[in-house]
């Protein structure tokens, strides 16, 4: 709930708008709201339903996503979507034990061609698909 406090506090600063003409702080106002609700929801139910205890928190897997979603980041800046999306899914896949290779490497692949059809081609977002100067190197023209 804090988080989405933070969240509609920060989208204040921006103009509302309304439903038939948003402004950019629609968006972030209600998506804050509706997570502030579900952030109630979780804590009403959390003092009313028994159940079992809450495992230990897993640092090591929570740092290694981290870990991946800022890789992500450099790697998106510099190397491009599809470099980028394959670096998230192999180092994310490092926070789970149980994850295997040839699993991880179908589920990446399908991942980055996946998002490069969707924002690229079809919502043509402009994100740099490869390396800069990677298709030049192929002999392509960039």
């Amino acid at each position: 709930m804090a988080i989405a406090g933070t969240f509609i506090w920060l989208a204040l600063g921006y103009r509302y708008g309304a439903a038939q003409r948003m402004g950019p702080g629609f968006f972030p106002i209600w998506v804050g709201g509706l997570l502030g609700i579900l952030g109630f929801i979780v804590m009403v139910r959390s003092f009313v339903i028994k159940g079992p205890s809450i495992d230990r928190i897993g640092l090591r897997e929570l740092g290694v996503t981290l870990i991946a979603v800022a890789v992500f980041g450099l790697v998106l800046t510099h190397f491009g979507l599809i470099a980028a999306i394959l670096s998230l899914v192999l180092l994310g896949a490092l926070a789970d034990r149980s994850a295997r290779p040839l699993e991880t490497i179908a589920l990446a692949v399908f991942l980055a061609v996946f998002s490069v059809g969707i924002f690229v081609y079809l919502l043509g977002l402009p994100l740099q698909v490869w390396p800069s100067g990677f298709l030049a190197a192929l002999g392509f023209p960039r």
